[in-house]
């Protein structure tokens, strides 16, 4: 397997009134994304991994992570072997992630009650550090 490295940074600047670039931050708020990837090259078969995204703000550096089971909270998004409803009650949308863990399968009132009894993720059974209530928009008029 051949792997060569790959970083893509995307700077954000607003465009004066004749349509080209200024030298300013857009809103006064520096802002940049940096895309952290493996390019591979196995069989024949070309392919991007991605390894990290990073969202700058000023000078403040946030690391982007995935949430296992968000694409499944939004309306019409969801397979065949997992639903929109939390996987305990079975009723209520799913809206709260298990740190450090990341997923993202129960109703905030069934994370409350897990974290007192259990204190385990119920998808992979590791220890809940935190619990992050996530509002999912279901609308689609915007």
């Amino acid at each position: 397997m051949e792997l060569y490295p790959l970083a893509v940074k995307a700077d954000a600047f607003s465009l004066d009134h004749n349509g080209s670039e200024e030298e300013k931050p857009m809103n006064g708020i520096a802002t940049s994304q940096m895309l952290l990837a493996v390019f591979e090259r196995e069989k024949g078969e070309y392919r991007v991994r991605v390894q990290n995204q990073i969202l700058c703000i000023n000078d403040t550096k946030y690391k982007l992570q995935e949430i296992y089971g968000i694409g499944n909270s939004v309306e019409g998004d969801s397979d065949e072997n997992q639903g929109k409803e939390c996987v305990i009650c079975l009723s209520e949308p799913r809206d709260t992630t298990v740190l450090p863990c990341r997923h993202m399968c129960m109703c905030n009132g069934c994370a409350r009650h897990l974290k007192l009894q259990r204190h385990r993720c119920p998808i992979c059974r590791q220890p809940v550090e935190q619990l992050l209530e996530i509002e999912v928009s279901n609308s689609t008029d915007e």
